[in-house]
């Protein structure tokens, strides 16, 4: 299963380093020529620095606002905090093109068509199960009474947070924001429906691409998309990031 998984990925990435102009294996020679022209491309370029702002931002709001919400399900659990935390995770049995589709009609009436912050709020909802999740187990991993302990030592709930809860829950956030980033980053589905010649993402520009011609340069952009998406997990892990976690 293993090999299944990982034998397309593989063949992409060696099938980038190619020196012909077309696909052919197996590799007599090697060379970083497609990566030059996806390098010199000024549309996969853009489109790349458009992806990281876009999943930078919809990952740092969505993990504040998740943040906020995993705390008043944990520390103040009610009758409609299982409903709650179920409607949190709804986007998940929603399909992706179902999803598109009403989000599509959704900024049209408000008039964010084809704009960033209509792709940002996509995203949010897009990303919010993961988020949810993620820091949902963190803060129950917390002890409340550490958060006892400093208010009657005098502290103000708002200095308890900062000094107490959110180092206690950084690896917890940390990870939610990778999660949520990675997941943006790569997201093409529902992000097909809500971007015009404006705005186009990486994967919707190697989408286009396809479109037109193929050849290796599509190879080497997905081999450093692929990269970008593996470096920051191997990186947390090396931290301990991932080990650390509660179960």
């Amino acid at each position: 299963m293993l090999a299944f998984v990982l034998a397309p990925i593989l063949l992409v990435i060696w099938m980038s380093f190619t020196p012909e102009a077309f696909f052919q294996l197996p590799l007599l020679h090697f060379s970083l020529r497609w990566y030059r022209e996806a390098l010199s491309y000024p549309g996969f370029v853009n489109a790349f620095w458009l992806s990281v702002k876009l999943a930078a931002a919809a990952s740092l709001v969505t993990v504040a606002l998740c943040f906020l919400a995993a705390y008043g399900l944990v520390r103040y659990p009610g009758r409609g905090s299982g409903l709650l935390l179920s409607f949190f995770t709804s986007p998940l049995v929603v399909p992706a093109v179902v999803f598109g589709i009403a989000m599509l009609q959704f900024v049209n009436r408000f008039g964010l068509y084809n704009r960033l912050a209509g792709l940002v709020l996509a995203h949010m909802i897009v990303v919010t199960p993961y988020a949810i999740r993620t820091l949902h187990a963190t803060l129950a991993s917390v002890p409340e009474e550490m958060e006892w302990a400093a208010m009657c030592l005098g502290a103000t709930r708002r200095r308890m947070m900062l000094a107490i809860t959110l180092p206690l829950c950084l690896r917890g956030l940390v990870t939610a924001f990778l999660f949520c980033f990675l997941l943006s980053f790569s997201e093409v589905t529902m992000t097909i429906f809500m971007t015009g010649p404006a705005y186009q993402t990486l994967p919707i520009r190697i989408y286009n691409y396809l479109a037109d011609r193929i050849d290796p340069t599509v190879a080497a952009v997905s081999s450093m998309v692929i990269g970008v998406s593996v470096l920051p997990v191997l990186i947390l892990n090396q931290l301990g990031a991932f080990r650390r976690l509660p179960k």
